[in-house]
This record gives C-alpha cells, sequence and structure tokens, in this order.
C-alpha cells in the first residue's frame, strides 16, 4: 500500500524543516525524512557546535591572557575536554531535540524516521513503508569529503565530522585543508593547548575567498 502526501521532504536541515511547516500550513499533508539526527549538519557537525567548541577554546585562551588584563590566576590553566564535549553535546541536543518538537507539533508534518530511497520519479521507501507525492524535495546535506592521499585509508584520521566526538586533547593536530573550516578547528585546538599544522595546497589559505 502507497501513502500519498501532497508533498515529501527528504532531510531535516537548514531547508527542510521550514519548507515542510509552510507547506502543510498552505494546507499540503507533507511528510518529511530523516535517517539520522534532526537537523542536518548545521545542528550536529557545523555552526552550532562548532561555535559551541570555539566559545571554549577562546574561554581558555582569554584566562590564559589574563595577565595581559591585570588579572592573576595561581595555578595552571587546564582545559577540560571531557567537559567541553559535554557541553557541545547539550547545546546540540537542544537544538534537535527544538527540531523534532517543531515538526511533529505542526499539524499537516508526518515525521517519519528512516532512509529515503527512490522506487520511482514520484515513489519514496523508507523501511517497508512507500510513499508517494506530486512535489518531492531533496535537502540531504552534505559531507566531508576526503580527498585521495596515498596511505590515507590505512591509518584512523578524523574529518570535520568526527571530530566532534573527539573528547581528549591531540598532542598534535595536523589539519588537511587551510580554508575556513580547517583553520577554524586549527584555532580551535591550539587555543585548547594541541600543537597545531594546517597543510594547503594552494598558494595561501582560504584562497576562494578574496585575497585582501
Amino acid at each position: 500500500m502507497i501513502e500519498s502526501f501532497d508533498a515529501i521532504v527528504i532531510g531535516t536541515g537548514q531547508a527542510g524543516p521550514p519548507l515542510a511547516v509552510r507547506l502543510a500550513q498552505s494546507g499540503r499533508k507533507t511528510a518529511i525524512l530523516e535517517r539520522n539526527r534532526f537537523g542536518g549538519t548545521c545542528v550536529n557537525t557545523g555552526c552550532i557546535p562548532t561555535k559551541t567548541l570555539i566559545a571554549s577554546a577562546r574561554a581558555a585562551y582569554v584566562v590564559r591572557r589574563a595577565a595581559d588584563f591585570g588579572v592573576k590566576i595561581d595555578g595552571a590553566v587546564r582545559v577540560d575536554m571531557p567537559r567541553v564535549k559535554r557541553r557541545k553535546d547539550e547545546v546540540v541536543a537542544q537544538s534537535t531535540g527544538g527540531v523534532q518538537k517543531w515538526l511533529r507539533g505542526t499539524p499537516g508534518v508526518t515525521v517519519i524516521e528512516g532512509h529515503g530511497r527512490f522506487e520511482s520519479a514520484r515513489v519514496v521507501r523508507v523501511g517497508d513503508r512507500r510513499l508517494t507525492a506530486p512535489e518531492i524535495f531533496i535537502n540531504t546535506g552534505g559531507r566531508p569529503t576526503i580527498p585521495p592521499i596515498e596511505g590515507l585509508t590505512q591509518i584512523d584520521y578524523l574529518t570535520s565530522s568526527s571530530m566532534m566526538d573527539v573528547d581528549f586533547l591531540p598532542e598534535h593536530l595536523i589539519v588537511i585543508g587551510g580554508s575556513y573550516v580547517g583553520l577554524e578547528f586549527a584555532q580551535m585546538y591550539r587555543r585548547f593547548g594541541s600543537r597545531v599544522t594546517v597543510i594547503e595546497m594552494a598558494p595561501r589559505l582560504i584562497a576562494r575567498e578574496d585575497e585582501e
């Protein structure tokens, strides 16, 4: 049996939830699918968690420079990385919970958890369920690109996504790529206390931005 909707939205990232809500508010019966974590990249592995970590890193940086501002701190400054990660996780959980509550509480929106696969141009399968709609919106987001570096697959490497699970301070962090994401992590972990090396193949950092 096929379940019929007026619209199907695949993915609950930045564009998906507001689109699904607007469609439902316009009177269209809408299904929204999510296979993993509600909120997509920004909420789970991008903007929100990284800015939360940056705030902790800045706190460590400012405390270490307290003497420059005439503030004396007795004892060494230590960064509790498990606590830093817990704080980040708490902020993320609040955001993902908010997205779920918003979607599930909107009349006309049906939330379906699972991996959506197209069976045809107008039919999507999620587990044992088959859905159809005249309009299907793909909002599946992105993932880190793994460069074809010889030997990389033989080691345990981190990506901008898996870095969100780190609860320890690396002695030496090597960042491959000197664009804004790589530099964000580089500054963050240097402020936490790691030794950091940035490797960039272009003639300069953030090469896609204007030189000035």
